[in-house]
């Protein structure tokens, strides 16, 4: 497709440059009579009269003195290149031209194809004004650049002298531009060759500008959706700007769609265009090819083409113009160290894509180099440029494609295989997630089991504080160990009850109570083992819960009424050697596993402690009777003494009274 697309701008090329050379000006006269082409289409160079400071009218040649011989000069050509008596011209000035054509048929429609003409022209024909651009004039004052491009029809006049001559008379000033007079040729044939022709230019640019334009939309588009890739950014910019060049220069189109514009403006926007593609050019490769091109050197381009644009904008065609060979070294030096010391260089390293770049980039300031020779003087070719970039452009868009087009069939086979690793890992995280779930919810049990011991063991801890802290009185201890079971449990009605094993029938006696109102008080004060459900949770042993306590079995009173208890819980306390008494709680709601377990881990302690506090008060009982009754004893024996003193006393006088007796009966 490449190669079709170079094939037609080659011959679209060959059409535009392809006017017959075979005959040229001699002496001021062109002669076609001899010529049997109906339908032609030359390209007017050669000697033609030249009248230096003189701006003369087909009139003023009628009453020319014949001693006012005119210059022989060649066109096309800037008459800046011109010397006349030993002395080159000046750019700034005025002349005139003059030739004539003699055709063999004058019936025919003639048309002549005029492109720049610097910087102001009148053209007549067999004396009819047939152009003219700006304002002509001797002084810089007066003068005024414009732009008149375009074909021009005429025919010949059968009433003059020479119905097959055609006079051909062009007045030129320039006070604007470096370059002067006829620098581009004027082509001359039949009117519908050259509309044709024409034509066919046009369709060729609005194609190239439409490619280039395209093209340039895309790298801007593909810059937007992927900011990393700085190279379209730039690429993209350059695009705009060699469409630029293209509607500036040549024809100007930039013209046709704007008649009134600036001439100034338009040659800012023409040189701009040329001198200003080595930036872009140089930010473009250098994000393609940073590892062979220097960062200094790269802003070293872009500085100096950021100063000739500012010199260009700033100061006038006849300032800038000046420094125009400085431009056109900077655009060839550039342009020649990007192609072959750049992209060769990278092609030759064997970079992606760059032999395709430097073959376009070749191509490229070839035409480039035309242009500068053409803009020089040196050669008489149009502005190619733009088609050099739309081959560069044509072939960069394969690279891309091809890039692309890899790039597809690698994410094709990238999403096949992460399709499978999806698999794999989706089963693997499946797997994976299961594991988590498993330990997360053995954590969270772990946590609830955790948090449920520390609730547990933290209750203990208050109850075994009661405990320890009251060991010396049973009734408070009784009291104290109630009461805090119910407030850490938060319920409402609880009551403890011991077995008193020292009546003739033990029973079991309420010890403390909490929450319970009078009538429970009096109701529930005692109770035989085996008798009511505390009585047999005592005989059984047996930690029972009630769900279903029965109608007025308890009542919780308040200010704002009374209500039943949903569940009794009755929890015997044992020791190692008997039942010791029964715990009895009731709340409203179900009692929760832990703390059904808290009441079973602490009845142990409560019973072992309350029995032992009660052995002790026993003992303390026993001692104190034992210390009554061995006073009793003491007091008893006192008096034994005192009698067996008397008695002793009685036997001791009984004896005296004996032996004075015996004395008496002896």
């Amino acid at each position: 497709m490449v190669y079709n697309r170079l094939k037609l701008f080659v011959l679209l090329l060959l059409i535009y440059t392809g006017a017959s050379h075979a005959q040229s000006l001699k002496h001021g006269e062109l002669n076609l009579t001899s010529s049997h082409s109906k339908n032609f289409l030359l390209k007017l160079e050669g000697e033609v009269e030249f009248y230096w400071n003189q701006l003369l009218t087909p009139n003023d040649f009628s009453d020319l003195s014949s001693d006012m011989k005119p210059e022989m000069v060649s066109i096309p050509k800037s008459w800046a290149s011109y010397t006349i008596d030993g002395e080159k011209l000046p750019s700034n000035g005025y002349a005139t031209y003059r030739f004539f054509i003699n055709v063999n048929d004058h019936h025919k429609l003639y048309g002549l194809k005029v492109q720049t003409i610097f910087t102001a022209y009148k053209l007549w024909v067999n004396g009819q004004l047939l152009a003219e651009a700006g304002s002509v004039a001797k002084t810089k004052e007066n003068h005024k650049p414009g732009f008149n491009i375009g074909d021009f029809p005429f025919s010949i006049n059968s009433n003059s002298d020479n119905d097959n001559r055609i006079e051909v008379v062009l007045q030129v000033s320039n006070f604007s531009h470096r370059r002067a007079g006829l620098p581009w040729p004027l082509y001359f044939g039949s009117f519908d060759v050259i509309m044709k022709q024409s034509k066919n230019l046009d369709i060729l640019n609005l194609i190239v500008i439409g490619i280039i334009l395209v093209i340039g939309l895309n790298h801007l588009n593909m810059y937007i959706f992927r900011r990393k890739d700085v190279s379209n950014l730039y690429f993209g910019i350059l695009s705009l700007v060699m469409i630029l060049r293209n509607i500036t220069t040549s024809d100007r189109i930039l013209w046709y769609l704007f008649p009134d514009i600036n001439w100034e403006l338009l040659m800012k926007l023409d040189n701009f265009s040329g001198y200003g593609t080595i930036p872009f050019f140089a930010l473009f490769i250098y994000h393609l090819y940073k590892d062979d091109f220097p960062v200094w050197l790269k802003n070293v381009m872009v500085g100096l083409g950021i100063a000739i644009a500012t010199v260009i904008f700033v100061f006038p065609a006849s300032v800038f113009g000046k420094f125009n060979m400085v431009y056109e070294l900077y655009l060839v030096a550039f342009g020649l160290y990007l192609t072959f010391g750049i992209l060769l260089v990278a092609a030759i390293r064997k970079r992606e894509g760059a032999f395709l770049a430097f073959v376009g980039m070749f191509l490229l300031y070839a035409t480039a180099i035309n242009d500068v020779l053409s803009s020089m003087g040196l050669v008489q070719t149009p502005y190619v440029a733009p088609y050099g970039l739309v081959t560069f452009m044509l072939i960069q868009s394969f690279t891309i494609t091809s890039k692309s087009a890899r790039a597809i069939n690698q994410n094709e086979d990238l999403l096949h295989q992460l399709a499978k690793e999806k698999e794999r890992l989706e089963q693997s995280i499946d797997e994976r997630t299961r594991k988590l779930q498993s330990q997360h919810d053995k954590l969270l049990e772990h946590q609830k089991k955790e948090k449920v011991q520390n609730w547990i063991n933290k209750g203990l801890a208050k109850v075994n504080n009661v405990l320890s802290a009251n060991k010396n009185d049973f009734s408070v201890l009784s009291r104290k160990v109630l009461t805090t079971i119910v407030k850490y449990m938060g319920i409402k009605i609880g009551a403890l009850y011991v077995i008193n094993d020292e009546a003739e029938e033990p029973f079991l006696e309420r010890v403390a109570q909490y929450g319970c109102s009078k009538e429970m008080l009096k109701q529930f004060e005692r109770f035989e083992p085996g008798s009511g459900l505390v009585g047999a949770a005592f005989s059984d042993n047996q930690f029972q819960i009630i769900n279903n306590i029965p109608e007025k079995f308890f009542q919780v009173n308040s200010g704002l009424g009374s209500s039943k208890p949903d569940t009794l819980l009755l929890a015997p306390l044992t020791t190692d050697e008997a039942v010791f008494g029964v715990i009895e709680l009731a709340r409203f709601g179900e009692f929760k596993p832990e703390e059904v377990d808290f009441i079973k881990k602490i009845t142990y302690s409560i019973a072992a402690s309350l029995n032992a506090v009660r052995m002790n008060d026993r003992n303390l009982a026993l001692i104190e009777q034992f210390k009554s009754q061995e006073q009793e004893i003491a007091e008893k024996d006192e008096k034994m003494r005192e009698s067996l003193h008397e008695l002793e006393y009685f036997r001791e006088q009984y004896e005296k009274v004996k032996q004075e007796l015996n004395k008496l009966k002896e």
